[in-house]
């Protein structure tokens, strides 16, 4: 009989769990001037619901450039329904490595900075309705699509310690090609102030399928459509 309602209540427990959905999960094929150089894999999980909801992504960043290579490992975790960044972590590996561990909470962004030689701390402004764009991590624009499509927002570049504010402009749908298959998405450009354009396709459900920043050679391409 106890190992009965035991087992009851070990079974009521998991359903009580919230289970995460899958929001997006893949790769993307990494170019440097045309040059293959890496791959950028992630995950995207969704607990919860309206208010209460977090989404956690992760990935795994691995390319090979001209002036060393450069491994990223992001750790993003937002709540709510505008999908407002609490806590952001990326280990960066390669040439230069440092870890950076990030919280947002009361208007800023309050960081610990670790490298071979110590610690540092760094805290600034983080507007309200900001998002995370680490450089090179292409599935965080999913988040910016996901709040808009067109307007102003404040982007966090946490491996430059700093906050901009960006133009997002749409231009539409538009045919693409995508691990060599033609598919409509809509094409984004996001402006950050004093940064270079940046053009990001997604699909309906706002999953990133290529990024590219043409100033900087820089393009990004899932190796598969989503289903």
């Amino acid at each position: 009989m106890k190992i009965s309602i035991k087992l009851a209540l070990l079974a009521g427990l998991a359903t009580a769990a919230p289970a995460a959905a899958q929001i997006d999960q893949g790769t993307f094929r990494v170019y440097a001037q045309d040059q293959d150089v890496g791959t950028e894999e992630f995950t995207i999980r969704q607990t919860g619901s309206g208010t209460g909801q977090e989404v956690f992504a992760t990935g795994r960043v691995r390319v090979r450039l001209p002036e060393g290579s450069l491994e990223l490992d992001p750790r993003l975790r937002t709540r709510g329904i505008e999908g407002d960044p609490v806590e952001y972590q990326v280990d960066v590996g390669g040439t230069s490595p440092r870890k950076i561990v990030g919280t947002v909470g009361g208007g800023r962004f309050s960081a610990k900075i670790v490298t071979a030689s110590g610690e540092q701390l760094r805290e600034y402004v983080a507007s309200r309705g900001a998002v995370v764009l680490d450089e090179g991590v292409a599935h965080h624009y999913h988040f910016l699509a996901q709040r808009t499509h067109n307007g102003r927002l404040p982007v966090i570049v946490p491996r430059e310690n700093r906050q901009v504010m960006a133009t997002i402009s749409s231009r539409g749908e538009e045919r693409v090609q995508v691990g060599g298959t033609s598919i409509t998405l809509f094409h984004l450009v996001v402006q950050p102030q004093g940064g270079d354009e940046h053009h990001v396709w997604v699909d309906a459900l706002n999953r990133v399928l290529r990024v590219e920043v043409p100033a900087r050679g820089y393009r990004a391409e899932r190796t598969e459509i989503p289903r």
